[in-house]
């Protein structure tokens, strides 16, 4: 990570030294911060090549202070948070305290003097730091890990009033600051040589807020996850708002902006969430093709994150900032299950170590910057506290002018969190560069943009030692970090299990020989102490306990869900259903049964109407996979539910015991267990009877998803057993490593496993049942199952209507069919049936309307597919009339007394046994059966001398026709 910020500070650094040579001053109809700030370096006061290069290691040219001062930075950093962990300054304010001091000791050449002039040489670069260096090197690291960081859920119901305090709470903080700045000049204080423009190019500037030692006091002082999310949601949001109005004001202040302003902010943002959304799902894609990489998922990441940066601010002129949030919440959301599982840990881990060091960075750099660069007279410093107190005015009406519209929205604001949310306010690097970006433009007048720079200094110097560190005074007095009465029992509780544990460790080490002499009185004293807890309980009802319960076991079902993703024994579509589901249920915070949740079958239940799309060329694939992924879907989701509701209910006691310690009658306990036993056993009966009726309606699905899950198990068994062996010295580690990518890369192929596969292998299996067919060579059945059309109807839905043209033949793979004449039900078929043949055999319209009993999964052979069949595969003509005469036997065989008691399989076998003849106009024959179906056309029984029309049951099998005729005898 250092060499890559180190890369990436020279790479800048010298970079934008060329450009400040090279780049022309081209008049745009809109500007982009790249374009603003190359104009900027362009109109400004440059230094000369011999002070960029002051420094350079000779011979070499090369600029080496960032290097050294990058080096220097992450140690202060470190050292910082080790030593003075304890402090009552938050991270962040110390480390832009020690950059101020290290900024003065330069300005005032006290590191010169004593000796240590290339550390001096190391700060000045810092301290004259090119502002494309924040916004393109830390900007993309902070806003991306904050967004990738954030609680989905939570950040959606949180969105709208984030982005209302984002875009119109922005507009009006900066509004009243603007007006507040002109009362100042006209009370003739200051700012004498200010513009309207000007003091709202300073309100947009100024009004960007930076919590990160809020959030960080938010997390540490346990405050609502709620509270947090808005205040670092609303940051990212109005950093990009920030910078688009920035860019468009200052533009109008250079004479250099164009077109409609409203129209170019919307276009600016708009088109940052674009750029940000197209790059986040084609990362998303990539990701999904790779499993268990590492370097790859990681390194693709942190590309994408760069990446949409980039091509937003400087290839298309719209907003980085907004961009990199739309991929990072792309990444928080679908994302997180796109990156392989074991990785995931990995790339939270290196995410919160690129975000500390940019933060150590930045922090030290604003400190310098701010110590090296600014200027302050007696009059500034009384404009300074003005303008503090001013911002805070903005702030406050930027919260409460929307207030009452924000707390009927998503969660809603508390009273108490608006004003966490007003004091919390900070301003940070963001706002430092933009006012640098000003500060060096000579189109604005020195005294004017000298101002601007201070002004912004003092402010983030004064909402980081002021509010920064009293935030945390006021979140106690506010209340908002107590834990509450029932927290706070199970949290003695726990203490107390954790101290019995250790007191039964102590007997059994008394027992080992090498310890048997320790001091066991002080072994003791590292025993946890039960009642370390700083809120003692004091008394919960039965409500309270039964709400925290069933939280916890939402947190566990969830946990739950999550680790059978990580195992692969539930999908990422899965995961992220099931965890939205308890994220829905927490929002209730435990006052509604763990029971009342969305029924299951909501998630596949198809409309009917849906079916008939999948006649159409291109949807009806399209809809078709999407109900069957739709299927898999819901088998896998009840599945994992219930084994969710099975593990929560074994841990149940656990949770329960020692309730009764903060309830009034020790009964109560028991009531407590049987409540939340009596919700947990209906999930789970509700699942599994959902899992029932799913493996009744689509056994094929259902067998196709356990035998992924079954293979899954193996495969983690096998790499579990691998890793054992490893352990025990049995595998060298680069058979380990060749071993393991066998079995990853047969994870990988599971994950890829579509459910067509096992469909073909059922309708291979239906073909090889189905009479007639069943003889077909095993070409000939390929070839049928990969030019037939799978169709799929939902129950009720009407598959084909009576006196229609049928168009081929259809073969029932999965599910049964009632058919009906003129509305009256005549029968059912079941899977291997046939129906529609024996129409096409003698080109009739159908005679009866099909409907789905059950869902249902056939594949329907069109009639120019037969053609195809029969001109490449001759033999098949005759097995197709004889499928289609079986199809019309099976019918008459079940309406007949004599068959009636046969079971369908025993009526299928029987016709597969029997035997197909073609007569000839006057022909006799004599045949060897038990009966004669009359498939086709008329004959004369020579016993009965009766005339019987096709189709018909001949009780003879003697018999004359009349005509061509076609029979099928029974054996």
């Amino acid at each position: 990570m250092l060499i890559l910020l180190t890369i990436f500070a020279l790479s800048l650094n010298l970079g934008f030294a060329i450009q400040k040579e090279h780049v022309k001053n081209d008049s745009l109809s809109h500007k982009s911060l790249t374009e603003v700030v190359h104009e900027t370096n362009i109109a400004s006061d440059n230094k000369s090549q011999e002070e960029v290069t002051e420094g350079s290691h000779e011979g070499h040219g090369l600029n080496l202070a960032p290097f050294l001062f990058i080096i220097l930075s992450l140690f202060i950093g470190t050292a910082t948070r080790h030593l003075l962990s304890k402090g009552l300054l938050p991270y962040t304010i110390m480390l832009l305290i020690i950059g101020l001091v290290l900024g003065l000791l330069t300005r005032f050449d006290v590191l010169q003097s004593v000796g240590l002039g290339i550390i001096g040489q190391a700060v000045h670069w810092a301290g004259n730091i090119d502002p494309h260096l924040i916004l393109y090197l830390f900007l993309p690291t902070l806003i991306f890990e904050a967004a990738y960081a954030l609680h989905i859920h939570t950040f959606k119901k949180s969105l709208v009033n984030a982005v209302i305090l984002a875009v119109p709470g922005i507009m009006v903080a900066i509004v009243i600051t603007a007006f507040a700045l002109l009362l100042i000049k006209s009370m003739g204080i200051g700012l004498n040589e200010w513009t309207i423009l000007l003091a709202f190019l300073f309100g947009a500037i100024i009004s960007a807020t930076d919590p990160v030692a809020v959030v960080a006091i938010l997390k540490e002082v346990g405050a609502s996850k709620r509270l947090s999310t808005i205040t670092e949601s609303e940051s990212m949001l109005n950093d990009g708002t920030a910078i688009v109005l920035f860019m468009t004001i200052f533009g109008l202040i250079t004479g250099e902006a164009g077109g409609n302003a409203f129209v170019e902010f919307l276009k600016v943002s708009l088109g940052g969430v674009l750029v940000g959304a197209v790059i986040g799902w084609g990362i998303l894609s990539w990701l999904k093709k790779v499993f268990n990489d590492a370097l790859i998922e990681i390194t693709v990441v942190i590309g994408a994150a760069y990446l949409s940066f980039y091509i937003a601010e400087s290839v298309l002129h719209v907003s980085g900032v907004i961009a990199v949030v739309t991929l990072g919440i792309s990444m928080a959301g679908p994302g997180k299950t796109k990156v392989s599982p074991e990785v995931t840990h990995f790339l939270h881990e290196f995410w919160e170590l690129a975000a500390f060091i940019a933060n150590t960075l930045i922090f030290i750099i604003v400190g310098v910057v701010i110590a090296q660069q600014v200027n302050y007279t007696l009059s500034d410093l009384k404009v300074l506290l003005l303008v503090y107190i001013t911002i805070h005015i903005a702030r406050l009406g930027t919260i409460y002018v929307f207030y009452p519209l924000m707390r009927r929205i998503g969660y809603g604001i508390a009273f108490k969190d608006s004003i966490v949310l007003w004091w919390g306010g900070l301003r940070g690097a963001v706002a430092l560069a933009l006012a640098l970006i000003v500060a060096i433009d000579s189109r604005i007048p020195f005294e004017p943009r000298n101002q601007l720079l201070s002004l912004t200094a003092g402010i983030v110097i004064l909402t980081s030692l002021i509010n920064a560190t009293t935030v945390r005074w006021l979140i106690d007095k506010l209340g908002l970090s107590k834990i509450g009465d029932i927290k706070a029992g199970l949290m003695m509780q726990s203490l107390q299990q954790i101290r019995l544990s250790g007191e039964k460790e102590i007997e059994k080490l008394k027992e080992n020989r090498y310890m048997s002499g320790a001091d066991w009185d002080k072994v003791s004293s590292f025993l946890i102490d039960a009642n370390a807890v700083e809120e003692k309980p004091q008394h919960f009802n039965l409500e309270e306990a039964i709400a925290e319960t069933r939280k916890r076991l939402l947190q566990k079902e969830k946990e739950s869900y999550w680790r059978q993703f990580s195992m692969g024994m539930l999908s990422s579509e899965g995961v992220n259903l099931l965890s939205d589901q308890i994220d829905a249920l927490l929002d209730f915070g435990g006052k509604i049964p763990l029971s009342e949740r969305q029924d299951i079958e909501n998630i596949w239940t198809t409309p009917k109407t849906i079916a008939k799309l999948q006649n159409l060329p291109l949807v009806g694939r399209i809809w078709k996979r999407k109900f069957l992924n739709r299927l898999a879907l819901s088998y896998d989701c009840a599945r994992a539910f219930v084994v969710a509701q099975e593990e929560n209910q074994k841990s149940l006691s656990s949770l329960i015991i020692g309730f009764s310690l903060g309830i009034a009658e020790s009964s109560k306990e028991t009531e407590l267990l049987s409540a939340l036993e009596d919700e947990l056993n209906e999930n789970r009966i509700t699942g599994q009877t959902f899992l029932r009726n799913l493996r009744e309606k689509y056994p094929d699905v259902c067998q196709s998803i356990e035998t992924l899950l079954a293979s899954r198990s193996l495969l983690n068994q096998q790499e579990e057993m691998l890793e054992r062996l490893k352990k025990q010295g049995r595998l060298e580690p680069d058979e380990v490593e060749r071993i393991q990518a066998y079995i990853h890369a047969s994870m990988k192929q599971l994950i890829d496993t579509s459910l067509k596969e096992n469909t073909e292998l059922k309708v291979a299996a239906a073909l090889r049942n189905t009479p007639g067919l069943n003889n077909l060579t095993r070409d000939a059945q390929q070839f049928l199952i990969s030019k037939g059309q799978l169709k799929i109807y939902p129950e009720g839905s009407v598959i084909a209507k009576q006196d229609s043209e049928p168009d081929g033949i259809f073969i029932i793979i999965n599910g049964t069919v009632n058919y009906y004449k003129s509305d009256t039900l005549t029968g059912v078929k079941e899977i291997s049936d046939v129906f529609g043949a024996y129409e096409w055999l003698l080109s009739l319209k159908l005679r009866f309307s099909y409907v789905a009993e059950t869902p249902v999964t056939l594949i329907k052979i069109n009639t120019s597919t037969i053609k195809l069949l029969t001109s490449k595969f001759p033999e098949a003509n005759r097995l197709l009339k004889l499928c289609a005469s079986a199809d019309i036997a099976m019918e008459l065989l079940k309406q007949s007394e004599k068959y009636s008691e046969l079971s369908t399989r025993k009526l299928r076998t029987l016709i597969r046994n029997a035997q197909l003849f073609e007569l000839n106009e006057g022909e006799k024959h004599r045949f060897s059966g038990t009966a004669c179906i009359l498939v086709k056309g008329q004959a004369i029984t020579e016993e009965q001398d009766t005339l019987f029309t096709a189709p018909a049951i001949l009780e003879e099998c003697n018999l004359r026709s009349k005509g061509d005729a076609l029979a099928l005898i029974l054996p």
